[in-house]
């Protein structure tokens, strides 16, 4: 991903947030009262830039992880993945698993990823 696309995703997501805390306020004011309708708008925008910022984190820590870097210490990290496979006592396909360690700082994380080779 790009700085100019990472930039590009973050402006829309502020001007997403900004477009729904003013709704709230719009129509808080409208149906409510004036207080209540800041009140609303208030707490979209709060709730807005913690949604942005943990979507945010999120993203650097897994490009981090997929550079191979530790999101912590930035020491390398072991990578290990699990295709998916088939589960005969409960007849269904067991989900992918992909994991990340780091031995410098113990740091893991895991995700249900599944890659090209995993069977459908």
């Amino acid at each position: 991903m790009t700085l100019v696309r990472e930039g590009i995703d973050l402006l829309l997501a502020v001007f997403g947030g900004l477009a729904w805390a003013f709704a709230a306020f719009a129509l808080g004011s409208r149906f409510i009262s004036p207080a209540a309708g800041g009140l609303l708008g208030i707490g979209f925008l709060l709730s807005a830039a913690a949604l942005i910022l943990a979507m945010y984190l999120q993203d650097s820590q897994l490009r981090l992880l997929a550079r191979g870097r530790c999101p912590t210490c930035r020491a390398a990290v072991a990578f290990e993945h699990r295709h998916r496979r088939w589960d005969p006592v409960r007849s269904r396909w067991l989900p992918p698993a992909t994991t990340w360690d780091c031995d410098a700082c113990a740091f893991s994380h895991g995700e249900a990823w599944a890659c090209p080779a995993c069977p459908e």
